[in-house]
């Protein structure tokens, strides 16, 4: 005896996909941040039913619920999460692209993005060494901390970073992204030109306990760095006077006042070429960090991210960026 029940045909993937528009990938975009379906349709101009109705096309699409309606409005369950972590990489690429072939000259557009750090000497010498190639790419640069730099990379803000490897990076994030190392450099004592303590010869962990600091705030890498050279000596790490995540602004403010800060080398040797720090002769207290080019898979073998990787790799092969971090 056959079974004669009907069976549903699940539809193909591409079919699915292919019911889709940008508006739909926007519309879960704008659910999660307004946390309503009436506000998503408001910022897209449709009406409740048509919103609705684009709701239940995007659950069909993914097969799954998207969206769930509370009292208060409307979340996106973890699948929702899931699939936006996703589209967000789409949207924010496909903003790319339209911004890439508006600009007048055909050129490859690369969004950068840079810690600080980066913007003193290495960026200089980047520009300077792709601006002697053919075709050089047009830079769209972003600053941030480390965590910030591989948040932007995870959700496709930007193309590729120069920057630290980040400790609260996932494997799976890691798998999706290509990691190049590029030089090395360590952070340094600075204070102002007049300060007591830049006159000593020798000074002494215990005696850095007793100083006036402006340092990051908890939680970020050179925080750490800080405070472990302290903790393996048995010593309670200075309490800042006051915390500032910009090194620039930190080294800014101890010119003009008696306190201590610590930044990269590099930073401190710009600004001490200025007359406005001195360098605190010191012990090798704190490690050397690793800084990394770091690009997602997906658009590593783009022209203008390949630019900006040849022209780093040339200057650490020349030693060029070597040179300005170990001087």
């Amino acid at each position: 005896m056959s079974d004669s029940t009907p069976h549903k045909r699940k539809v193909p993937l591409a079919a699915r996909i292919d019911r889709l528009r940008i508006r739909h990938l926007r519309f879960l975009e704008l659910v999660d941040e307004h946390g309503s379906l009436s506000g998503a349709a408001a910022q897209l101009s449709l009406s409740q039913p048509a919103a609705t109705k684009m709701l239940h096309e995007l659950e069909s699409a993914f097969e799954r619920e998207l969206v769930a309606r509370t009292t208060r409005g409307a979340v996106l369950t973890q699948a929702g999460q899931i699939a936006l972590r996703r589209l967000r990489v789409a949207l924010n690429a496909l903003a790319a692209a339209i911004e890439a072939i508006e600009i007048t000259a055909p050129v490859p557009v690369v969004r950068l993005g840079i810690l600080p750090l980066v913007g003193v000497e290495a960026l200089p010498m980047l520009l300077a060494k792709m601006a002697s190639e053919p075709n050089c790419p047009r830079l769209v640069i972003q600053e941030s901390t480390v965590d910030g730099l591989f948040g932007m990379l995870e959700r496709g803000e930007v193309d590729c970073i120069v920057g630290r490897v980040s400790r609260s990076l996932d494997v799976q994030a890691t798998r999706q992204m290509r990691v190049t190392p590029l030089w090395e450099e360590c952070l340094a004592i600075a204070c102002a030109m007049d300060n007591p303590v830049a006159r000593k010869r020798a000074i002494q962990l215990a005696d850095l306990c007793e100083q006036d600091w402006i340092v990051t705030p908890r939680g970020a890498q050179t925080r750490t760095l800080f405070e472990a050279p302290f903790l393996s000596a048995g010593l309670v790490p200075p309490q800042p006077v006051v915390e500032s995540s910009s090194f620039h602004t930190n080294l800014c403010m101890v010119a003009r006042s008696h306190h201590l800060t610590i930044a990269p080398e590099s930073a401190v040797r710009h600004y001490a070429k200025l007359n406005m720090v001195r360098r605190i002769r010191q012990d090798a207290w704190f490690p050397p960090g690793r800084t990394v080019f770091v690009t997602r898979n997906d658009v590593a073998d783009s022209p203008g991210v390949i630019a900006v990787d040849k022209a780093l790799a040339s200057l650490v092969k020349d030693k060029s960026l070597g040179a300005a971090f170990s001087a």
